[in-house]
């Protein structure tokens, strides 16, 4: 008998709710780590339980989660579910949002989808990640752009899969002053409220001014707008793809957004350019120690020269693909590199494209 009751005990401890006897704050931890959806559904596990998700500092909306569960993911009644749900979760949590994430594979009603966005702005969210359609984003409200917590902004705007990218409207003053991390996907802004092309003739200004940035990627057509780049001095990377068409002469553009990086520790710079750049004036790069090249046609090697001059405690440079043409010019880099005493720790070529 006594050996029974010793097993029995034994079984009790092997299968011990050691999560329960955690403190309330891991557990909420550990269920930010969720989505939502999970993390919602704990609240049926006991009364202790019920209130526990209440806490959790990130919130991540999925509606693919639903409609996964069905055989058609276009189920009206899945939208209602998942518009209840998100509305019921925003109505009971009590705690501050750290990280909000929202994935709207469905048309909803986008003063709805906004409304939420809108909520999380006022309870100090650090963190936004929006995966939305196209419909939903063109009326972004106001605050997004002027939030003071805000770090990390993630916009995406691609599943539509239409290749056509978004027009959002700016507000007068755009102020985000703790960003970090900028991603824009399927995204384009726009002077005024119009969602077309701006008239021949006019022109498009980008305009950054903020010391928070690490990190900065800009992947644009650079033929038709301007680039106004303040204040970015502890920028370690820059990744800069540009493209243009035609007669367009990137010079000015060019010149402008280099010089507003030009504090930077390592340039990622890919051209898609088939154009000849005039007149251009480049900064010094003084803290720059890696430059990794992408498509750069052989019309800019003369541009590149210049560049290499002008990064004085340059380490590593780094040719990502060239053509049979380029292969040509190597020597004439190598030289130019001894003439102005430029000594690189590392010079390879990682692809050549014959």
């Amino acid at each position: 008998m006594g050996s029974i009751l010793k097993r029995q005990k034994l079984s009790e401890e092997q299968y011990e709710d050691r999560i329960s006897n955690l403190p309330n704050s891991l557990i909420a931890q550990i269920l930010s780590r969720l989505p939502t959806k999970y993390a919602v559904s704990t609240s049926v596990l006991s009364t202790r339980w019920k209130q526990l998700w209440t806490s959790i500092t990130s919130l991540d909306f999925d509606d693919t989660l639903l409609s996964c569960l069905q055989n058609s993911s276009t189920d009206p009644s899945l939208q209602r579910s998942f518009t209840s749900f998100v509305g019921r979760v925003l109505l009971h949590h009590v705690s501050c949002v750290q990280r909000f994430r929202l994935e709207c594979s469905q048309r909803y009603d986008a003063s709805l989808v906004n409304g939420w966005i809108a909520d999380t702005l006022l309870r100090n969210v650090r963190e936004l990640d929006l995966s939305i359609r196209k419909e939903h984003s063109t009326m972004l409200p106001q605050d997004l752009f002027t939030c003071r917590t805000l770090a990390v902004l993630k916009l995406d705007t691609s599943r539509d899969m239409n290749n056509v990218p978004t027009s959002v409207s700016l507000p007068t003053s755009v102020s985000l002053p703790s960003l970090r991390i900028l991603h824009l996907c399927g995204i384009r802004f726009m002077d005024g409220d119009s969602i077309d092309r701006p008239p021949h003739g006019s022109e498009r200004e980008i305009v950054l001014d903020t010391p928070a940035p690490l990190y900065l990627t800009i992947r644009d057509s650079a033929g038709d707008g301007s680039y106004i780049i303040e204040n970015l001095h502890h920028l370690i990377r820059a990744d800069i793809c540009l493209y243009a068409e035609g007669d367009s002469d990137i010079s000015e553009a060019l010149t402008d957004l280099l010089t507003g990086i030009s504090n930077v520790q390592f340039l990622k710079l890919d051209f898609s350019i088939q154009t000849y750049m005039r007149d251009w004036q480049l900064p010094n790069f003084p803290n720059m120690t890696c430059l990794e090249l992408g498509e750069i046609f052989d019309v800019q090697w003369e541009f590149l020269l210049g560049l290499l001059e002008n990064s004085p405690h340059l380490e590593t440079l780094v040719f990502k693909e060239v053509s049979r043409e380029e292969i040509f010019s190597y020597e004439s880099i190598y030289v130019a590199c001894t003439c102005h005493l430029i000594q690189f720790a590392l010079c390879r070529v990682l692809e050549m494209i014959m």
